[in-house]
């Protein structure tokens, strides 16, 4: 601590330590979105590189893959409310003429975009067919998949599909 105020006097910078922590502190408040999400990254990024050369089992595949998979179904859930409310509350602040037309053509546009990625997403899936090559789980006499208890406690915690 004593050598930091001595090479602030030195270089001349008038700045305590206890000021660049205080400062410190509050640029991880104002960019914590921005810090917690590339370091989110990084972790990932080096998880990937570690854990690819490892061979892991089905079980431990599907603990590496729960975050993922909550986090996307969290966002479906997400996005047909938000699309919807942002329409509504655009097309309430206008007048009724303007309202009216811009409604229709704003419809229209969402309806033509949605028919275009249902077009785009059946041709992508008949070209590449994914998951035509993923292995069957092991299955019991009944055909029901076999379950353990961590299968069982992680349904607890996921969200319902779309």
């Amino acid at each position: 601590m004593e050598w930091c105020c001595a090479l602030c006097q030195q270089t001349g910078l008038t700045m305590v330590p206890g000021a660049v922590l205080a400062r410190g502190r509050d640029v991880c408040k104002r960019n914590g979105l921005l810090i917690l999400s590339v370091l989110s990254v990084t972790v990932g990024c080096l998880l990937g590189f570690f854990l690819r050369t490892r061979r892991l089992s089905p079980q431990e595949i599907s603990y590496f893959q729960f975050p993922g998979e909550l986090l996307m179904r969290m966002l479906k859930m997400l996005i047909l409310p938000l699309v919807v409310s942002s329409l509504m509350s655009g097309l309430a602040s206008l007048d009724a003429k303007t309202s009216s037309r811009l409604g229709i053509l704003t419809v229209a546009y969402y309806l033509w975009t949605t028919f275009v990625a249902v077009i785009v997403g059946i041709i992508m899936v008949s070209i590449i067919h994914p998951g035509g090559a993923a292995q069957k789980e092991t299955t019991e006499q009944s055909g029901k998949p076999i379950m353990s208890s961590a299968d069982a406690l992680l349904d607890l915690i996921r969200a319902p599909e779309n």
